[in-house]
């Protein structure tokens, strides 16, 4: 009796076709042939799933969307229908509302009147005095000196060159002669926007300087001196005393 002995065989499909279709397929272990139009199904329910999957995550996506646009403009639409803020101020004895409306543009600003945050740049007598010269005004002194510390002399030591830039606009606005005749010397009211700080000059009274100033500027009011005050748009002020025009330059 010869031994037995396991043998195992693995099915092997074998298609074949001919002029008639498929025909049957023989394999090691007697197995049926798969016919090919089964072959066929498989592969289309396969694509038609990868196709609605595909779809699917597209119209997710449309979905997510359209919901984002839809918040962002109803999130507008809140925006633009606030009511407008209504305040009521009294001036004066007369009654003035005030309206804000909300708006997403930042406020608009004057650039022409902000003031800068930097400390003022201070300049020595001898460049002050040759930027006056330069646009045509004088200076003098009463002691024919410059010194600082001396209160009879004329000195622009340390002025500011705001300051003299003013008083050269001055001149050029008004068309008039403008002579400086005091600065930064001691003898003046101290403070910190004085003499001695850089921030005023003195100028010789003139009837060219005189009518353009009371002309050209609003009255202010009377200083506790006597002296009447004219106020510039710029926001610096003139008062009048008897023999000089002491002008505060902001």
């Amino acid at each position: 009796m010869k031994p037995y002995r396991d043998r195992r065989h693995k099915a092997k499909i074998v298609v074949r076709q001919g002029s008639s279709g498929v025909k049957r397929g023989i394999d090691g272990s007697g197995g049926r042939a798969i016919p090919r139009k089964s072959i066929d199904m498989w592969i289309r329910g396969k694509v038609r799933l990868f196709v609605v999957v595909l779809l699917g995550v597209e119209i997710s996506i449309i979905a997510l969307a359209t919901a984002a646009t839809a918040a962002s403009a109803s999130s507008e639409a809140r925006e633009s229908s606030r009511p407008p803020i209504t305040r009521t101020y009294a001036f004066g004895g007369g009654i003035h509302p005030t309206t804000w409306t909300t708006s997403v543009e930042p406020p608009k600003v004057d650039l022409s009147r902000v003031r800068s945050r930097q400390a003022p740049i201070r300049i020595s007598h001898r460049t002050a005095t040759g930027r006056l010269r330069s646009a045509g005004l004088r200076w003098k002194s009463s002691g024919h000196c410059a010194n600082r510390r001396i209160r009879h002399c004329t000195s622009l030591e340390s002025v500011r060159t705001a300051t003299i830039a003013k008083v050269i606009d001055l001149k050029r606005d008004s068309g008039c002669p403008v002579m400086v005749t005091g600065g930064t010397e001691t003898g003046h009211m101290p403070g910190r926007y004085s003499h001695e700080q850089g921030y005023k000059l003195d100028i010789s009274l003139t009837p060219c300087i005189d009518r353009h100033i009371t002309t050209s500027y609003a009255y202010a009011g009377i200083r506790s001196d006597g002296s009447p005050l004219y106020r510039s748009p710029e926001g610096d002020i003139y008062a009048k005393e008897p023999d000089h025009w002491d002008i505060l330059f902001r």
